[in-house]
């Protein structure tokens, strides 16, 4: 009975060689890839298939709610408590624009810091790549590509030859 596992992670020396076996693993098929570097490596985003502006669209939804809320709770409380000075009609948009633009930016803001600790999937307490070994070195000197066994083309032997040609080493790690 085979056991469980997140998938396979190899380790590369080189942000070059991370990269190259990155773009193979793509042109080979496999789309539940990840990369770890202890700094960033110049064209990996596109290479994995990651976007980088689905947290902008939370901030453009964020400000339009805020534009809603700032402007919807202006009319209603000149609606509904109608003070009449000075000649100014009940719905002066000019009048608005201060806390409107004020709302308009908190709630984007908000919207955006959440969006994207959403999108990161953080708080993240815990992570099938923590108990591997070779992760630990993610940060320090080492460059790190995880298939994932979810995969549609994921075999175990097959996908762990496949990296061992390209990488230093290649662990399993356990789910």
């Amino acid at each position: 009975m085979s056991e469980r596992h997140y998938g396979l992670l190899a380790d590369f020396a080189h942000p070059d060689a991370l990269l190259e076996a990155a773009r193979a693993a793509r042109a080979a098929g496999y789309r539940r890839i990840e990369a770890y570097s202890p700094f960033p490596v110049e064209g990996i985003e596109a290479v994995l298939g990651h976007r980088s502006d689905r947290a902008y669209w939370f901030g453009v939804v964020g400000a339009l709610v805020g534009i809603v809320f700032g402007l919807g709770m202006q009319v209603y409380a000149n609606l509904s408590y109608p003070l009449d000075i000075g000649g100014r009609p009940l719905i002066a948009l000019q009048s608005f624009s201060i806390v409107t633009f004020l709302l308009m930016v908190g709630f984007a803001t908000g919207f955006a810091v959440f969006g994207l600790l959403w999108l990161c999937r953080l708080p993240l307490l815990w992570h099938p790549l923590h108990d591997a070994s070779a992760f630990e070195r993610a940060t320090d000197d080492r460059f790190l590509l995880c298939i994932r066994a979810d995969d549609p083309l994921y075999d175990r032997t097959g996908t762990a030859l496949w990296l061992a040609e390209r990488a230093i080493s290649v662990s399993e790690v356990p789910a």
